[in-house]
């Protein structure tokens, strides 16, 4: 083993991109059957098990190859987990030196908050007519927001005559981390009588409800005669 960066400490849902940089000090060649392979076949961190030497490379003896593989922490706290890879062949022998470490998993109080940061909204709309309105939230507590936590950004009583969906979601593979931002854009589309209507959000997740402060916005809608 030529170098290795494995975090010591990783807070609950945490990711951490590391790094283990294997020497070849045996006789052989390494090519793309080889890879770097979860000590005992499973780890904490990663439902990945094996990170092989990509198509076409070929480590001579001698030579050093960087593994880069991205860990996670699990939602619940670990005094004392490990993570451990080690070089393993076709045949899924492992051989050569360790990469080790232990690591700390604390998990701090679960926090839902928010932030409003900007909003871009109608003051007012003809009859009919169309906006593209956009809300940017920042994550103002500890969780990471994910859309398979159930985060989404909430609409209140009144969006059913601008045509807008009850829960903004978040994209399926993003997660808005603590002090992050997340951009949501609607489309409205006013309604065809004339009156005062009010448009509001909120962070909301599910079993949980509503956190943050509400975004809201009245908006008068004429219709020409």
């Amino acid at each position: 083993m030529a170098a290795e960066h494995l975090p010591s400490r990783l807070e609950c849902g945490r990711a951490f991109l590391a790094s283990v940089t294997m020497l070849n000090s045996g006789a052989r060649s390494w090519t793309s059957a080889d890879a770097l392979a979860a000590g005992g076949g499973a780890d904490a961190f990663t439902e990945t098990v094996r990170v092989s030497i990509p198509e076409g490379i070929v480590v001579e003896p001698g030579q050093t190859h960087t593994f880069r593989l991205t860990l996670t922490a699990p939602e619940i706290p670990l005094p004392s987990a490990r993570t451990a890879w080690r070089m393993a062949g076709a045949d899924g022998e492992a051989f050569g030196e360790t990469a080790s470490q232990a690591v700390e998993v604390p998990c701090p109080p679960r926090i839902d908050d928010a932030e409003l940061v900007e909003a871009d909204l109608p003051v007012s709309l003809a009859c009919g007519q169309g906006y593209a309105a956009r809300i940017t939230m920042r994550n103002a507590g500890t969780t990471r927001w994910t859309s398979r936590e159930g985060y989404a950004l909430g609409t209140g009583e009144d969006r059913e005559p601008f045509g807008v969906a009850a829960r903004l979601l978040l994209p399926g593979n993003s997660a808005v981390t603590p002090a992050a931002e997340h951009t949501f854009a609607v489309r409205l589309t006013a309604p065809t009588a004339a009156g005062d209507y009010r448009l509001e959000w909120r962070m909301t997740r599910t079993g949980a409800g509503p956190f943050g402060p509400a975004v809201a916005q009245t908006v008068r809608v004429a219709c020409s005669p």
